[in-house]
This record gives C-alpha cells, structure tokens and sequence, in this order.
C-alpha cells in the first residue's frame, strides 16, 4: 500500500483527519479537488461570518443616535464589502494551504478522485493510488430543485462573488443560511424578501427565539412570507420572478436559494469499493462512522447529519481514533449545539423545551432570565432577549436556549455540562470575571438554585441543616 490513511476531500473534516493522523505517525493522503478548505472557509463560515459583521457595523452606524452619536450619510460601497471578505478568507486560508499541509507531511493531491476498487483511488490526472484505511469528507452542496435550475439563481457558493449590491433580493428558505444572508443584506441596503414553506424561521430551533429573530428582521425592514411555497419561477427582462402557492408573485434582481444540503458522494464511484448507499443516496454508516466497508470511514457534512464546522471536525477525529484504535466510539450524535449569527444571536444546546416535554412529559422544569439581567449586555445597549434552562426537578440539564449578544458563546457552557450528563448546580459555584459576558451564566445557574432552594427536597435539607447546625 502507498498509504496507511487516504483522506477524500479537504474541507474541515478533511484537514482535520489528515492532521490527526499525521501526528500519530501515519502515511497520509489527502485529495482534493478544488481547494483546501471546503466551504466553511471559501462559502461558509468564514465569509458569512465576515459579511454579517460588516453589515452590523453598518446597522450600528445608522442607529448610533439612541447613544447620542450622530453619523450622517451611511454609504455601503459594497465591491470594498466584497473586498474585505476576500481578505478575510485568504487570511484564514493562509494555514491551510497544499504547501502548509505538506509542510506537516500530507501528500495533497489537488485533483479529483473516485474508487476503482476497495484499497485503490484513481486520480483525474492518471495517477492511482492505495491506501490501508480511508475517511471520505466530501461534504455537501446546496440543494437546487429543478424548477429553479433554469433561471438565474445564487447558492452560498455564489452569494460572495457579487459585485454589486442587490437592491431586491430574494431570499428562498428560511434556515441559518437563509436568515443570516437575509438581515445582512437588508443592513447592507438591499430590498429583501424571505420565502419559506414553514410557518417560521429557524424551524428546528425553540419557537421563542426564532420568533424574537423574526420581529427584529420585521423591524429591519425584511419582508416575511412564510407559510407557502415557491413552485415555479420565470425571469421578466433582468427581473427574477416566482410563483408562489398562494398564487401571488415576488420579484428580485438576485435569487438566493437556502434550501438544506445534500451529501456529495456521486463523484466516488462507491460502489467499486463495496460501499453501500441507501435508497435516498445516503452512506449507510454505523454510529462509529464506518461504512459497509470496514476499513472505509466517513466524517463531516456527506454523513447527513448535522452541518456544522465544529461537529465536522470532532467527527474527523472519532473516525481516525476508530480506524485505528480499539473500544470505538460514537462518531453520530443525538444532539449537536449550535448558534445562527443573526442578531440577536441564537444558542441551543440539548433539547429544545418542546422536545424535552415529549421526552419528560409533566417533570420537565424551566429556569428563564431576560438577557437584560447581563450587566454587559446592559452596558453594549442590548437588554433584548432571554436565556432558557430546561432541566429535570433534580437540576440535571436537558438543554439550553439563549437568545441575544454573544448567545453562541454563552451556550458552550451549557453545552459542555449537557455532554457530562450533569447539574445545573455544577455552574453556579464557579467564580466569573464581571462584568465579562459570560458572568450571566453565573446569575442564571443561581436563578435556578434560588428556586430550588424555595421548593423541592434541596431546600427542604437546606433549611433542616440550618436549624440542626445553628441551634
């Protein structure tokens, strides 16, 4: 064999894999057909994230007169908008070029790759290689329904290489994608319209915070047109134009289409290496992450599962630690945290409430707090939004809502303590620098133990130790 471990794709999971495995003394390759990166840093994470704190520094401006600073004649020059993503990409893509990986001693072959047999990669420029072990993290691509295949149409792949400010955007889908890309365009000065067949946005998260996300893109001007599909569309001269079921229409200069992912396998010629698919075209994967093949792994988006660069990368890692170690461990997990950048901010972290019911029924309990008691978000001028604990009588954590500033770091902690299986009690000890974001954490872990202590079988004790101790 050429290689002990051949990695099929460079996005997160990819670089991830590869450098795990490296560290640990293997043989690498990693094939990539574009570039090193994947999506999160080329259509992702990196310029969504970069674009969203562009337009906020906009938004900011224009509202500055609530803190007595007034800014006359906000100007978007948006190709330097552009610009400035680029750079922030390239930045990023800086550690994590071909010649920083080989540097690390990868072997990257930037070219593309399908299996010929179960050991064997044929590569596009001639070459094959063979490898003992192989982890495929090839990823996704936005989903394209065929109706709208025929007209002009944006995806997140193409969303950053605009060179001029859409004065009507449409957006089609109401996720993370569709919901971020929207508030900044409209904080940019784009007139934009958001569809969705689904009664809300954010339909996988509580329906609290994504109504607090709605209201305040209804306030930024954004129009909603939720509840109803778009089943066709057309283009009138430089317009876009869609049909919706409802029998109205909405028209834009740009169409962006934020319609869910789907795992890109076609390409590998899986069936050559004895990996099978499911009737929906999906890898049939273990919970460990190995295929039908027992020395072939998958990690990241391609699994079908969570799409999250940060669940990407801990897949990676499981599927390596299993390749190569005994007593696997779980690559799939039930629940994965996650934040939508928008603002304000979303975090979520185990259950939702409406999911911890249907799981706990009548024992479910809910700690709340108004983001307006963080000092810091008091002091930065954001009171708006609230923090939710869901938790069992006994104070164990089943999941964690935050809306408002900083939610996605706020909701780690949370996260982490869920992981463990723990207490709410184990973050109410713990001493914060104040007035640092994170401090509230701390008010709302005493919030619970305040009520706690006020009712149940813990202030019960509390106040018999009190009298035994203090006769």
């Amino acid at each position: 064999m050429d290689y002990d471990l051949a990695v099929i794709g460079g996005g997160a999971a990819g670089l991830t894999a590869s450098r795990t495995a490296i560290r640990l003394g293997l043989k690498v390759a990693l094939i990539e057909k574009e570039r090193l990166g994947g999506d999160c840093t080329w259509a992702g994470c990196v310029p969504s994230k970069a674009l969203l704190a562009v337009a906020k520094r906009a938004y900011t401006a224009r509202e500055s007169g609530h803190y007595g600073i007034h800014v006359s004649d906000v100007r978007v020059d948006f190709p330097a908008v552009m610009s400035h993503l680029h750079t922030v990409i390239h930045e990023i893509y800086a550690e994590e070029t071909p010649d920083v990986l080989r540097s690390e001693g990868v072997d990257v072959y930037e070219t593309l790759a399908e299996f010929a047999d179960s050991h064997t990669l044929a590569l596009a420029d001639g070459k094959r290689i063979t490898a003992k072990k192989f982890v495929i993290c090839t990823g996704s691509t936005a989903v394209v329904p065929g109706v709208f295949k025929n007209v002009p149409h944006l995806t997140n792949k193409t969303v950053f290489h605009l060179k001029e400010l859409p004065k009507r955007l449409i957006v089609l889908g109401g996720g993370p994608i569709g919901t971020e890309l929207a508030q900044a365009f409209q904080r940019l000065g784009s007139q934009v319209t958001v569809i969705d067949q689904e009664s809300r946005l954010l339909p996988r998260d509580d329906p609290e915070a994504a109504q607090a996300v709605m209201e305040q893109l209804q306030r930024e001007g954004v129009e909603l047109r939720l509840g109803v599909a778009a089943e066709s569309a057309n283009t009138i001269g430089d317009q876009i134009q869609l049909h919706l079921k409802d029998g109205s229409t909405v028209q834009g200069d740009q169409l962006l289409l934020a319609l869910g992912r789907r795992a890109h396998v076609e390409s590998l010629k899986l069936q050559n290496a004895g990996v099978e698919l499911d009737q929906q075209g999906k890898l049939i994967l273990k919970d460990t992450l190995q295929t039908t093949q027992p020395h072939i792994y998958a990690a990241g988006d391609v699994t079908g599962g969570y799409q999250f660069t940060h669940y990407a990368g801990t897949q990676a890692f499981t599927a390596v630690r299993n390749l190569l170690f005994p007593f696997s461990s779980k690559g799939i997990l039930a629940s994965v945290p996650w934040a939508t950048y928008c603002d304000p901010e979303v975090g979520q972290a185990g259950l939702i409430e409406s999911q911890a019911r249907e799981q706990q029924g009548d024992r479910v309990r809910i700690t709340r707090l108004p983001m307006s008691r963080s000092d810091r978000a008091m002091t930065e001028g954001k009171p708006d939004g609230f923090m939710k604990l869901i938790h069992l009588p006994n104070g164990k954590l089943l999941g964690a809502t935050i809306v408002g500033v900083n939610a996605g770091d706020l909701v780690n902690e949370w996260a982490w303590i869920i992981s463990k299986g723990g207490s709410i009690s184990g973050a109410s000890g713990k001493m914060r620098i104040y007035p640092a974001f994170n401090s509230v954490n701390g008010v709302l872990a005493t919030e619970n133990l305040k009520q706690r202590i006020k009712s149940g079988v813990l202030g019960t004790a509390l106040r018999l130790a009190t009298r035994l101790f203090n006769r």
